[in-house]
């Protein structure tokens, strides 16, 4: 059993977009909203709280960062891969996994399989792809991408 730790690159891209979202409501929330801009007396005041709020928004988004790059990790077992994300666990199968994507997997980074009940699946790869020649190595269920939309015909692959 080892670990693989997801690419920090591609972890980096979706999380800058929450990342911004946040520090935008903290500073909407609790900054005086540019009142130094029309506000002729305590403009020193408003400055610094504006400045103070949205330095709180950066020091919170660099906190969940550094949880979610540290507490985000694969650990391979010989039947299947537990993801541990946060304080939860996701284990994946390999006797459940019927279908890869390879083509969206290596366009995006980002691992799409599906297992045995139709459902789509996303695990960020790490930096070499590992995760990718693991799956395709332990999988043995793996089916044709035709084969798969005969049995699941709703699922748009």
């Amino acid at each position: 059993m080892h670990k693989l730790y997801p690419s920090k690159k591609v972890l980096l891209k979706t999380y800058l977009i929450v990342a911004i979202f946040v520090v935008v409501v903290i500073f909407l929330i609790f900054s005086s909203r540019f009142a130094w801009t029309y506000s002729s007396e305590n403009t020193t005041t408003y400055i610094i709280q504006d400045a103070v709020v949205f330095l709180i928004g950066i020091v919170i988004s660099v906190i969940g960062w550094f949880l979610l790059t540290s507490k985000n990790y694969y650990e391979v077992t010989n039947s299947a891969i537990i993801h541990h994300k946060l304080n939860s666990t996701f284990t994946y199968d390999f006797n459940n996994v019927l279908y890869i994507d390879e083509n969206y997997t290596k366009k995006h980074k980002t691992l799409l399989f599906y297992n045995n009940k139709g459902k789509d699946l996303f695990l960020t790869l790490d930096k070499d792809m590992e995760l990718l020649k693991i799956f395709n190595k332990e999988c043995k269920n793996l089916i044709s991408r035709e084969e798969f939309h005969k049995k699941f015909p709703k699922v748009k692959l």
